[in-house]
């Protein structure tokens, strides 16, 4: 908490420029003037080197103009363990808490920590009353097993929203393919919410608090093959 609030104190003394790019030029042009900026700045937290990177994890630069060091929002969002949102409506970044129209982070678009089994994640896929859902976490196992995967969220977010379906094209699957599909949605190791579907039952919708969760564990067993879990959100 000590070191959280020291980089909170640190990062309010500062203007923040909204930078997503990893590569800064020697000069920029603004208003029609060119103007000269000053790369290589380094960022030391406690006596810690901060090492600002991008969403792939790329090196980006800290530079200084005019007398002000300016930072990429998306690396102190990562320094100061918030999520970061942007609305292109109104040109706006949020740090931290925020209600808007969409999660702040798709669970396809978050690296997982581990996994067992075969796992599809981003893709479209419809359930059985032909809705197409994206940003889908699907089991693509195709035999009766128990597989899982885990992602690391460190307490960043609220809520995590989605749908567990029975796919589109498991509607004629033979009588044997139709045993229900179990998920279970853990967090940090106890049990937040479980469901199962099958041919015959429409797709479920689930909401599950996440206040205070650091680890997401899922966990699906049947024949995953027809099953999937789609619009699969976080928000703050």
């Amino acid at each position: 908490m000590k070191r959280k609030n020291n980089l909170i104190a640190f990062f309010s003394g500062m203007f923040v420029m909204l930078m997503f790019m990893g590569t800064v030029f020697p000069a920029l042009a603004v208003a029609g003037k060119s103007i000269t900026i000053y790369p290589g700045v380094n960022i030391y937290i406690d006596d810690q080197k901060f090492n600002p990177t991008d969403a792939n994890g790329n090196p980006v630069e800290v530079f200084a103009y005019n007398g002000t060091t300016y930072l990429p929002v998306r690396a102190i969002s990562k320094a100061l363990g918030k999520p970061i949102q942007w609305e292109s409506d109104t040109n706006s970044v949020y740090v931290g808490k925020h209600t808007g129209n969409k999660p702040a982070m798709w669970l396809s678009d978050l690296d997982y920590f581990e996994k067992e089994g075969y796992w599809t994640v981003g893709e479209k896929t419809k359930d059985n009353l032909g809705i197409e859902h994206e940003h889908s976490i699907d089991p693509t196992f195709s035999n009766n097993s128990t597989d899982f995967i885990t992602y690391k969220i460190n307490s960043q977010y609220s809520v995590l929203t989605g749908v567990l379906y029975w796919k589109y094209e498991g509607r004629d699957a033979d009588p044997y393919m139709h045993h229900p599909v179990a998920l279970t949605i853990y967090g940090d190791g106890k049990t937040l919410w479980s469901g199962n579907v099958n041919n015959g039952i429409d797709p479920i919708e689930f909401s599950v608090n996440l206040t205070n969760i650091s680890e997401l564990k899922f966990v699906c067993s049947g024949y995953l093959r027809f099953a999937a879990l789609g619009d699969v959100g976080l928000w703050t």
